[in-house]
């Protein structure tokens, strides 16, 4: 969805505010803060190069770890009996003028000026994440703001660790793979060529076999660099058909369908989906908005686009369960086990249930696939290497064949 800047007037004292929100249009970004008592005095779409360097201003700015452990010591200071303008003065103390603390400061300006928390943060909505600013809600609405935080501190560990999984299952194929096409680049480059010079010089007859690699070998030194802009056009076009709007929804139905790695991608959106679902459930927020902010944890926007489909059946009166079942987006295990919840009233415990069992699910998958690329790529490069090594020795052997 597109995000907006908005210029606010607050319901609080008619403080001037700016504001970053993501909404579907700008007339429905209007209306809501408007419902909410915001005065609106000018709404401005900030998607395309703004979003995308405040994107990368993020991650030059505020560290995952930094702002985990801003949480931790937030947490334990309002825990001691502090209130929220002297725990953020004492955080602010101890840390540097750099990235989050001067976030923080703007934070704890706007609070001591009769804001409530989790409006001083939103303010700063492209820097934090809809799912935290509704866990500082949950937790001013419920009185229990450690208890809030807490959990959304345990939750985004509980990702972090999931991703980095991912990611270290990921790197070892993917050097091996990188190796493996130098390797038989160079042995066709600079090897062939001069392994083969010999029989040139010496007019012997080459068999189809060696010829037909003698002729890849020169194909690739004298159109490489024509080989290269191939590549390079086809990667920077499919980059870009996916950031369109079209392609990207595409791409993303496409890797549900991939075998095997589909169902490991279903798998793991299945559990990210349902934990951030009872995260957000269990700081007392209602079921519908509650699945509008777990949507926005979800980068896929085929998945975005049936789940909203299932919040307009839940608003027409079905069931979760029932919506969910009809969308066919996620395992039919997950879907009775939630539909068991949701009819005994025990929906943000199974919630977690399944979260974790597909995040088990995840990581036995994942192993296997990572056990199974390596003698895969091994015996490709085996077969690839084995057949350049016939290619070139063929020669050899049908002249030893025609000596004796």
């Amino acid at each position: 969805m597109p995000k907006f800047k908005c210029r606010l007037a607050s319901p609080r004292g008619g403080q001037m505010i700016e504001q970053f929100h993501v909404a579907d249009s700008r007339k429905d970004l209007e209306r809501k803060l408007e419902r909410d008592g915001y005065f609106v005095f000018e709404i401005k779409k900030v998607d395309g190069l703004m979003a995308f360097f405040k994107r990368h201003q993020l991650i030059n700015r505020i560290k995952a770890k930094e702002f985990l452990a801003f949480n931790h010591e937030f947490v334990v200071l309002i825990k001691a009996g502090l209130p929220i303008v002297s725990a953020l003065d004492a955080i602010i103390e101890n840390e540097d003028e750099r990235g989050l603390n001067t976030i923080i400061k703007q934070v704890r300006d706007n609070v001591a000026t009769g804001t409530a928390l989790s409006e001083a943060f939103t303010v700063h909505v492209h820097l934090f994440s809809y799912l935290y600013i509704a866990t500082l809600e949950a937790g001013e609405k419920s009185g229990d703001l450690p208890l809030a935080i807490s959990r959304y501190v345990r939750y985004t560990q509980k990702m972090a660790a999931i991703k980095q999984k991912i990611i270290s299952a990921s790197v070892y194929p993917s050097i091996l793979t990188a190796v493996s096409i130098f390797t038989v680049l160079f042995l066709l480059v600079y090897v062939v060529p001069a392994f083969t010079q010999t029989y040139f010089e010496s007019g012997t007859k080459l068999p189809m076999l060696t010829q037909v690699l003698v002729d890849f070998s020169n194909y690739i030194k004298t159109y490489y660099l024509y080989l290269a802009v191939f590549v390079i056009v086809v990667l920077s076009g499919l980059i870009f058909f996916n950031q369109s709007t079209d392609g990207k929804k595409k791409t993303d139905r496409w890797k549900t369908i991939i075998p095997f790695i589909g169902q490991i991608y279903r798998h793991y959106a299945t559990s990210k989906f349902t934990r951030t679902l009872s995260t957000v459930l269990g700081g007392g927020t209602p079921l519908v908005e509650s699945l509008k902010i777990s949507i926005g944890a979800l980068d896929n926007q085929y998945f975005q686009l049936r789940l909203k489909k299932v919040i307009s059946q839940i608003e027409e009166g079905a069931g979760f369960a029932e919506s969910l079942q009809k969308m066919n987006i996620f395992p039919k295990l997950a879907v009775k086990m939630l539909d068991a919840g949701e009819k005994g009233g025990a929906l943000e415990q199974v919630l977690i249930d399944v979260a974790d069992f597909y995040e088990n699910d995840v990581d036995s998958k994942l192993e296997m696939l990572t056990s199974a690329i390596e003698p895969a790529l091994m015996i490709i490069m085996g077969l690839i290497i084995g057949f350049i090594v016939l290619a070139m020795y063929l020669p050899i052997f049908q002249l030893a064949g025609t000596v004796s």
